[in-house]
């Protein structure tokens, strides 16, 4: 199974450019293709469904109390997300393949 993307022309703030609400991917309009973007969501997806979508959730949440304040990728269940993401964007940036990131998420090329 995969995630079912869908993009929406605006999301809750500003700032935030997806969000993963399991099984779906939610993108804001101009973000869809950004693969770095989705590596972070696919892995978000992936967290949920391997744990159990209402463990993940209350977990995050849970968490979430505690790095409100905090940069997003010091959250425990966004730094690896986000480690996903730098890493992609590097390999881009030096013109690497990112084929074993995008099949290690199970990532398709396009939304």
């Amino acid at each position: 199974m995969n995630p079912i993307e869908i993009t929406v022309p605006r999301l809750q703030r500003e700032n935030i450019h997806a969000i993963t609400l399991w099984p779906f991917i939610f993108y804001r309009k101009g973000f869809q293709d950004d693969i770095a973007l989705r590596c972070h969501e696919f892995f978000h997806w992936r967290q949920a469904a391997r744990w159990g979508v209402i463990p993940w959730y209350l977990t995050y949440l849970a968490l979430q109390l505690f790095y409100f304040r905090r940069a997003a990728d010091q959250h425990p269940l966004e730094a690896p997300a986000y480690a996903e993401q730098r890493e992609v964007l590097r390999l881009l940036a030096n013109e690497e393949s990112i084929g074993e990131h995008l099949a290690t998420l199970r990532v398709s090329t396009k939304a």
